[in-house]
C-alpha cells in the first residue's frame, strides 16, 4: 500500500484524501471517479493510515450506493442522505440566459468564490481553500466559473468537471443578496453547455434534503431525480480500533 499527497493507493483501488475543511482532525476520503468501487479490506488499511496520521474522525463525500458497501462493512455509518439527480445527454438544453458577466476564476477571484461559498452553505459543507482545491482536483478536466456584478465584486460560482465520458456539477454558490435574480441559472448553463462539448453523456449533481431552491433550479434544466439517492457517510476512529487492526502495512506510509 503507497500513499501520496492527498492519494491513497492498493493494488488498482486508489482514493482520495486530506482534512476535512479547516478541522485538522477530521478526514476525509472518497474514491477516484475511474477506479473500482473500494473493498472493506482497501478502506479499512485506509482508516489505518490516517488514525497513523492523527486524524480521529472521517467523512466521505457524496457516494453511490455501490460505492458505500466497503466504507459501510468497515464500520462507516450514514452521516447524511442526500438527492442525486441525473441529466441525459438526450435531453436538449435551454440557452444559457443573458445576465451579469461571466469570467475564469484566478487567484483573488477564487480566494471571493470561498467568501460567498460560506455564506451560502452551512458550516459542515463549507468550502475552505483545500476543500476548493479537492473539488477542482476531482476531475481531470474542469471548468471553474465567477459571476460579477456591475460594480466589479464576485457574486457567484460554479465548478463543473468531466470524467470518463460523465461530468458532474461540483459546486454552485450565489451569494444570498444576488439570489433569486437568475445568476444561479446561468452559471449552471454555462457549465452544463461546456460539459456537451466535453462529450460527457451523463450529467450528475447533488444537492441537501430540504434544499426547494437547488431542486427546483436543477429540474428546470432537465435533471431528473434518481431514487438511489447518495449518501455521506462517517466514522470515529477510536471506534474501530483503526490504528491497531489495520495500521500494520509493512511500514509503508
Amino acid at each position: 500500500m503507497s500513499a501520496t499527497t492527498g492519494m491513497i493507493r492498493w493494488g488498482d483501488q486508489c482514493a482520495r484524501t486530506g482534512p476535512w475543511r479547516t478541522d485538522a482532525s477530521v478526514a476525509f476520503l472518497m474514491p477516484v471517479t475511474d477506479a473500482p468501487p473500494p473493498s472493506r479490506e482497501f478502506v479499512g488499511r485506509c482508516l489505518g493510515l490516517l488514525a497513523q496520521r492523527g486524524f480521529q474522525s472521517v467523512v466521505t463525500g457524496a457516494l453511490a450506493p455501490e460505492e458505500q458497501r466497503g466504507f459501510l462493512e468497515a464500520g462507516f455509518a450514514v452521516h447524511e442522505h442526500l438527492h442525486l439527480l441525473l441529466l441525459d445527454r438526450s435531453v436538449a438544453l435551454p440557452p444559457v440566459p443573458t445576465g451579469l458577466p461571466m469570467r475564469s476564476a484566478g487567484r483573488l477571484r477564487a480566494a471571493k468564490a470561498l467568501e460567498i461559498d460560506a455564506a451560502a452553505f452551512s458550516p459542515f459543507w463549507r468550502f475552505d481553500r483545500a476543500g476548493l482545491e479537492e473539488a477542482l482536483a476531482a476531475t481531470p478536466e474542469r471548468r471553474f466559473r465567477v459571476a460579477i456584478a456591475k460594480r466589479g465584486p464576485v457574486v457567484g460560482y460554479a465548478i463543473c468537471g468531466a470524467a470518463a465520458g460523465r461530468g458532474f456539477v461540483q459546486r454552485l454558490a450565489v451569494a444570498p443578496p444576488a439570489q433569486g435574480h437568475g445568476t444561479g441559472r446561468r452559471l449552471l448553463l454555462d457549465g452544463l453547455h461546456w460539459l456537451r462539448r466535453m462529450g460527457t453523456y451523463q450529467v450528475a449533481v447533488n444537492t441537501q434534503i430540504g434544499n426547494e431552491a437547488a431542486l427546483s433550479l436543477y429540474r428546470s434544466v432537465g435533471f431528473r431525480d434518481d431514487p438511489r439517492g447518495l449518501c455521506v457517510l462517517s466514522v470515529n476512529l477510536s471506534s474501530t480500533g483503526a490504528s491497531g487492526r489495520w495500521g500494520q502495512d509493512g511500514g509503508v506510509l
